[in-house]
């Protein structure tokens, strides 16, 4: 599933590409994409409107067409977005725009999901979200932890806690910052909650700056792969040499989710 920095970078390059650009058309080949509206009441509302700001909360994308008038994006497990003049074969809502391009949600596995509201701050899956991560200071991440025992990598993962930190991210935070990903958040030092925000925030910004990770489906609104997956130190690295001591890296299922990490270097 994409996370912040593959949703990020597809919210900075949609900025650039559709802001103040007219619907002329929607079509919907897969209605099971569209929820909580009927595919004809959608396609009415969007068509004519135009881009007027893009909105980025946790792994959510939200476009804003009018004054009181959103489309909200969620690509959960494999979908992608792309502008071009040609047609995706796996494209299964698209926005003809008014230059002649086209803009895609594709999805393989058609598991995404669309919807049109009025405020994008009552959807129930925004109301549940924790806080950004940069918009956290290091006190008030570590603040977060207090009182809190569960495993620390799949609490960072819960986007009730922290939106937006996903699988792949929350294991190359936790092996940056040599913190074992089983262990309790109850375990922890201050100074290891301040290594893991400080990995967070590296990590985070790299893959922002690599246009993220194409670990499945994802790529840019260009079509092409996110830059930051030969940087990943453990994620999918199984039985491969740690960067940092040489030793085997481990896999185990930790929250319900495979899980890399360094035995050596991870305590």
């Amino acid at each position: 599933m994409p996370e912040m920095p593959e949703v990020e970078t597809i919210r900075r390059q949609l900025e650039k590409e559709v802001i103040n650009k007219r619907i002329e058309e929607t079509l919907i080949k897969d209605k099971r994409l569209i929820k909580e509206i009927s595919c004809d009441v959608f396609k009415s509302k969007t068509e004519g409107v135009s881009f007027k700001k893009i909105l980025r909360r946790g792994k959510v994308l939200i476009l804003q067409v009018k004054e009181r008038l959103f489309i909200i994006f969620h690509l959960r497990i494999s979908g992608w977005i792309t502008v071009s003049k040609s047609i995706d074969k796996f494209s299964r809502v698209i926005f003809k725009l008014s230059d002649d391009t086209s803009f895609q949600f594709c999805d393989r596995r058609a598991l995404g999901e669309i919807r049109l509201i009025e405020d994008w701050r009552n959807l129930p899956i925004i109301k549940k979200m924790g806080p950004e991560f940069f918009d956290l200071k290091r006190k008030e991440f570590i603040k977060l932890f207090k009182d809190k025992k569960t495993k620390i990598k799949p609490l960072l993962m819960d986007q009730s806690f922290l939106a937006g930190i996903g699988n792949a991210y929350a294991q190359e935070a936790v092996f940056c910052a040599g913190v074992h990903p089983s262990r309790g958040a109850d375990s922890l030092r201050e100074d290891e909650f301040g290594k893991i925000y400080d990995c967070l925030a590296s990590v985070l910004k790299e893959a922002i700056k690599e246009k993220g990770s194409s670990l499945d489906t994802y790529r840019q609104i260009n079509g092409k792969k996110g830059g930051y997956k030969p940087f990943l130190k453990v994620y999918d690295r199984e039985n491969e040499p740690c960067f940092k001591c040489g030793s085997p890296i481990k896999r185990e299922v930790i929250g319900g989710r495979g899980t890399y990490f360094c035995p050596r270097c991870q305590k």
